[in-house]
């Protein structure tokens, strides 16, 4: 949203100047910004500690229902049952926080002595050193319930800055637990994120600003004007020939994703969906680096290429930043998108995103021919509170097994425009239009939050 946009650089054409505080300041997306004489980079050398790491562990027992919450309730599930930490604390306290949670239900006024205390892990006297450096008129987050985030709006409400949530995810309020601070201004995706806001945090309308999705307005232009034979041909695939895009996640939300592209490969080369129907598949860069990744999933799919079977792989920097994508690479994952006829997916951002082409989305929520416990299942996903609300406004339909899948891929290949009214529904509540202006609307709206809240100075800065 930041770095796959020009928002930034919108910011600073408006004569502001920009800090960033990032994990990694030489990261090639940070160093093409820094050019710029009005942006500054600061490297957060702050880490998390054990005292750190349990205070975001313990919240969800202390202030959420985690019993009604079913992304909540799957990580207590898995802290209980599959907790693979050596640590003894670690694993002992889900069951010694799960008791706490029990009785916040006869005593409220535990919830209450913790909300009080919370001040003492938010308080960083080298946050709020760098915040004193800096001089922000307005700071905003994109990820509030990171513990460094969450430091720097702490010590931005101590000295009276004006702050802005401007979330980076769609599930981050349902499925993250309370945002440890609140802030003053919230830019929202669309309806479903303003209504969660108000729901959770009871914020007036005049603090939420319904501006869609800045990296979205690639999507747009890319719908204009389409390059998608050019990677197809890149990639070995046909381009006058039909396409499944499959967009992969991690094993750790799909054990056995790699089973079902494996199949659908196979099904693809046996013309089980047609003589020229051909399968492009991307692996998350989630599954490339980091704590989430398998990286033996990599030479599978690899061995897959070949006879209408491409894969794309992400094109990643090497960075500190999670994920760090280059630029390049969002243009390619908007043309996969743009040509097409079905997307796969376990419920993924991109489900929105294939949306916005009036693609068709099917959620392979199926462990391939295995039987997991539903906590390690696939099927779990769908549970979520904002995956549930996508599939009940129609926003894709869920296949359970390779039987459903195959029925569920033909009827679009059928049809088409099958049950479009109802994606188009879902589309429309998730999102604002896909005009191509969602990153003009964000800049304005923080343009006019600094000119209300700020007095007039010669240099301000964001």
């Amino acid at each position: 949203m930041l770095l796959q946009t020009g928002l930034i650089r919108r910011l600073t054409a408006a004569a502001k100047t920009v800090a960033l505080i990032v994990p990694d300041a030489v990261d090639a997306n940070i160093a093409a910004l820094k050019t710029d004489p009005r942006i500054s980079v600061y490297e957060a050398t702050f880490t998390t500690n054990l005292w750190s790491d349990d205070y975001l562990f313990k919240r969800k027992y202390y202030l959420e229902d985690i019993e009604k919450n079913p992304a909540l309730w799957e990580k207590h599930v898995q802290s209980v049952r599959y907790n693979t930490s050596k640590h003894p604390w670690r694993r002992v306290r889900p069951f010694l926080y799960y008791g706490i949670y029990k009785l916040n239900k006869i005593f409220p006024g535990i919830r209450a002595r913790f909300q009080k205390r919370e001040k003492t892990y938010l308080q960083s006297e080298k946050v709020t050193a760098l915040l004193r450096e800096i001089q922000p008129e307005v700071v905003v987050s994109t990820y509030p319930v990171s513990f460094l985030e969450a430091q720097v709006l702490y010590a931005a409400k101590t000295q009276n800055i004006t702050t802005v949530t401007h979330l980076l995810s769609w599930d981050n309020i349902t499925a993250k637990g309370h945002f440890p601070v609140v802030t003053d201004y919230y830019l929202a995706w669309g309806e479903i994120m303003r209504s969660e806001l108000k729901q959770y945090y009871n914020l007036p309308d005049e603090r939420i600003s319904v501006c869609g999705v800045p990296h979205f307005d690639e999507h747009f232009k890319i719908k204009q004007a389409p390059r998608t034979a050019e990677l197809l041909t890149d990639l070995g695939l046909n381009p006058k020939h039909p396409y499944l895009f499959v967009p992969m996640s991690s094993p750790v939300f799909s054990k056995y994703e790699v089973e079902v592209v494996e199949w659908l490969a196979a099904a693809v080369r046996d013309d089980v969906f047609g003589e020229k129907m051909q399968l492009l598949v991307r692996p998350h860069p989630q599954n490339m680096t980091g704590f989430m990744a398998d990286k033996s999933w990599l030479g599978r799919l690899q061995n897959l290429v070949g006879n209408r079977v491409g894969v794309d792989f992400p094109q990643l920097n090497k960075s500190k930043m999670r994920w760090s994508l280059r630029q390049k690479d969002m243009n390619r994952l908007a043309n996969t998108l743009a040509g097409c006829a079905v997307c796969l997916n376990i419920g993924s951002t991109v489900s929105i995103e294939a949306l916005l082409y009036d693609k068709p989305v099917i959620l392979t929520s199926f462990d391939a021919d295995r039987k997991l416990p539903f906590w390690r299942s696939a099927k779990r996903l769908v549970t979520y509170t904002h995956m549930a609300k996508f599939v009940a406004a129609g926003g894709a339909e869920v296949a359970d097994s390779y039987t459903d899948l195959t029925q569920k891929i033909k009827n679009y290949l059928d049809n088409p425009s099958h049950r479009m009214a109802e994606r188009q529904n879902a589309l429309n509540a998730e999102c604002r239009s896909n005009d191509g202006k969602n990153t003009e609307r964000a800049v304005a709206t923080v343009l006019e939050i600094l000119q209300k809240e700020t007095q007039p100075k010669s240099t301000p800065t964001l």
